[in-house]
């Protein structure tokens, strides 16, 4: 931890009280991680579900000399759903009582594509993260009403036994206990990318327990009282174990309705009221010159970058396959000067990423929506002499889970064998597009379940709704 001291300019923010719930609705996606990981030395094969609920109670933004850290503290919970064998699916869970994000992933999520809520700054709703304040009384009871509605149909329903668990947790006598147990941080900065830093003063059982891998994350590891020193004061510290105490002890005895789930929220601002939030929020809106500001404000300790944006660094861009290296072949692969990747040579990275989990409309982006992780591999080789053959070609790719650049590069092949067969075909125009659209995708995504589904459907049609205004150079039964 050493490495870290000398490393801090100043405080951007003083500990701000912002009582907020935070879903992370998939941390990988988050992190654009494409680790999968281990648990209990087996390799995860997929993982389905990932989520992060933090119950926020403050936060704090920290200039260092590498960058911003936007720090947040309270009650989460780390939730997973994976897969170690075919069919043998594992639910592991850690407890959290801190994240710290990078300047760059925060503007990642800042900057995601919006689902609902546009017209509401405070309440965040995107295909990455949710974020709601606890306290909604300066809504209308018609804005309550819609923001009960969209969260109970799209996230609560959806995640009820996972939120329901959490809570039975936070009723357990020894969670969230930072006296006893110190913190639990998950970190996505330079220096602890994706890792969860634990206390070294944490009960020898818990540790050993807690310490365990699991899928999703890098590296759990001891050193968070020492990380913690390096940023925060004593007299912070203080402030901030009190902060999860008071959190511990509303949500541990606030009643709510286990099938009302919103209620949690109904409940918890009876105790939990921003004092800060209306004045600096209202602030935070407005971005530098009175203009219209370019990120949300996920917290507001962050409202003075709302116009600044940090590239995502190119060394913690690293592939399925980097992950499965040691670790020092990685290291010195990152050290080699001038190495540069080009399917990642792009200076629209982070807009590209953006693109393809862009929602196709202003509703939730239900799982089967959402991009699936595939491992790249060679396009299969095929005789493409007629148009059957070509069409044939296309969905043999779509259903193997080719990613998204290599399905533009089949349908550029398809197009192009099918102008050796004809000089004119209708849907030769949409191959040439679909083409174009998928080659520029990010590698290692490959189509989400409906997209999938969507693309078969329309290949299908082609083959049996052929086309009378067809021209073919070649006889059309070949």
């Amino acid at each position: 931890m050493t490495s870290n001291l000398g490393e801090i300019t100043n405080h951007n923010t003083p500990i701000l009280d912002n009582n907020i719930l935070l879903v992370f609705l998939s941390w990988g996606k988050c992190v654009q991680s494409q680790l999968s990981g281990y648990y209990k030395n087996q390799n995860v094969n997929k993982i389905d579900i990932d989520i992060i609920i933090f119950f926020s109670g403050s936060e704090c933004s920290v200039s260092t000399k590498k960058g911003y850290l936007h720090c947040l503290f309270g009650l989460g919970y780390y939730y997973n759903k994976f897969e170690i064998k075919s069919g043998n699916y594992i639910t592991d869970k850690r407890e959290l009582t801190g994240m710290v994000l990078s300047d760059f992933v925060y503007d990642y999520l800042a900057t995601s594509k919006s689902i609902t809520f546009q017209n509401e700054g405070d309440i965040i709703f995107t295909d990455l993260i949710v974020k709601v304040p606890i306290d909604l009384s300066s809504k209308s009871n018609t804005k309550k009403t819609f923001i009960k509605g969209t969260l109970m149909r799209n996230l609560f329903i959806p995640y009820k036994n996972i939120f329901l668990e959490m809570m039975d947790n936070i009723k357990q006598k020894d969670s969230y206990r930072t006296d006893n147990n110190g913190h639990k941080i998950l970190c996505a900065n330079w220096d602890h990318f994706n890792s969860i830093l634990i206390s070294e003063n944490m009960n020898e059982k818990k540790k050993n327990e807690y310490i365990n891998p699991t899928a999703g994350i890098n590296n759990i590891s001891i050193g968070v009282g020492s990380y913690l020193k390096n940023y925060f004061n004593e007299s912070e510290r203080i402030k901030i174990e009190e902060n999860i105490d008071k959190l511990k002890e509303v949500y541990s005895t606030i009643k709510f309705d286990p099938s009302y789930l919103f209620s949690i929220i109904e409940n918890a601002s009876k105790h939990l009221i921003n004092k800060d939030d209306s004045t600096i929020f209202q602030n935070s809106l407005i971005g530098k010159n009175g203009s219209n500001p370019l990120k949300k404000t996920i917290l507001l300790s962050a409202k003075e970058r709302q116009n600044d944006f940090a590239s995502w660094p190119y060394k913690l861009r690293l592939t399925k396959k980097d992950l499965l290296k040691p670790q020092f072949e990685i290291k010195r692969k990152n050290k080699k000067s001038g190495e540069v990747n080009p399917k990642q040579n792009s200076t629209n990275q982070n807009k590209d990423v953006e693109m393809y989990n862009a929602p196709k409309q202003e509703d939730f982006i239900l799982r089967n929506m959402r991009p699936q992780i595939v491992t790249e591999k060679k396009l299969p080789e095929s005789n493409m002499d007629s148009i059957n053959e070509i069409l044939n070609y296309l969905i043999l790719v779509i259903e193997e889970d080719y990613d998204m650049p290599s399905i533009g590069k089949a349908f550029e092949l398809a197009h192009k064998h099918l102008r050796n067969i004809a000089l004119y075909v209708d849907y030769m125009w949409e191959m040439s597009k679909l083409a174009n659209i998928y080659k520029r995708k990010n590698p290692n995504l490959g189509l989400s379940l409906k997209e999938k589904e969507d693309l078969l459907r329309k290949v299908r049609n082609w083959i049996k709704f052929p086309s009378n205004k067809n021209q073919l150079k070649l006889d059309p039964q070949k």
